[in-house]
């Protein structure tokens, strides 16, 4: 009876061993919408867009990325994306304009590089008790410009999907753990027409990312970020079945 009783609390210690060892859970696996869509429960955002190439305009290269969610008062509690840099010339998709100018445009642009964060107390933490970050390995912008009344640009709006990796914050955490975002996004203004009003993230330099930019005075644009479909996948942590054996063996010695 003893021995029995011996058994069971050692493996009662194995057990809580165990749990110890695990400080907090992944990222909860699943299907996220932003509030602007049925069902939603994580914040639209802002994003600035800081245009640091030899012509200050759209899609020029090393023009930088940095976005967050916005709450009516607080930027970038929820989520936050900063530091994607365009790395190639974009790529044109169409051009429907007709002889006065008029119609639409539409570029594919790649950007390079990035971080993103998530706040612990976001849907995607059952344990609110880390902000998940990670890199992001894939950026890309399809964006149309609008032309009318004889040419005039009156708006941009652009689709954008990224994918990035969390870093493994408990080594236990599997290292496929990823997400995969799609959003629209609207330019509300640039710099062309005044200063950025102050709720909007800063604009970056891309030469010391994310440090604010260095251009004198600071060029680019800004908007906001909605319909927002965010899935994350394979962020398990494997589960090793240990064996009365095992347990046995090491009290047995």
């Amino acid at each position: 009876m003893k021995r029995t009783v011996m058994v069971f609390a050692a493996f009662a210690m194995a057990l809580a061993v165990v749990a110890s060892a695990q400080p907090y859970d992944p990222p909860v696996n699943g299907i996220y919408f932003s509030t602007d869509m049925p069902g939603g429960t994580i914040l639209t955002g802002y994003f600035s867009e800081s245009w640091a190439g030899a012509i200050p305009t759209h899609g020029q290269l090393g023009n930088t990325i940095n976005a967050g969610s916005w709450d009516g008062t607080t930027l970038g509690a929820e989520w936050k994306l900063w530091c994607s840099t365009i790395n190639q010339p974009p790529i044109l998709v169409s051009d429907t304009r007709d002889g006065n100018g008029d119609g639409e445009v539409t570029w594919r642009t790649y950007y390079e590089g990035g971080r993103f964060w998530f706040s612990q107390n976001g849907p995607w933490s059952s344990d609110n008790l880390v902000d998940f970050t990670g890199d992001i390995h894939e950026f890309t912008a399809t964006t149309t410009y609008q032309y009318a009344f004889g040419g005039q640009l009156i708006g941009i709006r652009t689709n954008i999907t990224t994918i990035g990796h969390f870093d493994q914050l408990d080594p236990r955490w599997d290292e496929a753990c990823m997400v995969y975002e799609i959003n629209n996004s609207a330019f509300f203004g640039t710099t062309d027409q005044g200063p950025m009003p102050p709720e909007f993230p800063m604009f970056l330099d891309p030469t010391a990312c994310p440090v604010k930019t260095l251009f004198t005075p600071e060029l680019g644009g800004w908007g906001d970020v909605t319909h927002i479909a965010l899935s994350i996948d394979d962020c398990t942590v494997p589960v090793r079945e240990t064996t009365w054996g095992e347990i046995k063996s090491i009290y047995s010695e």
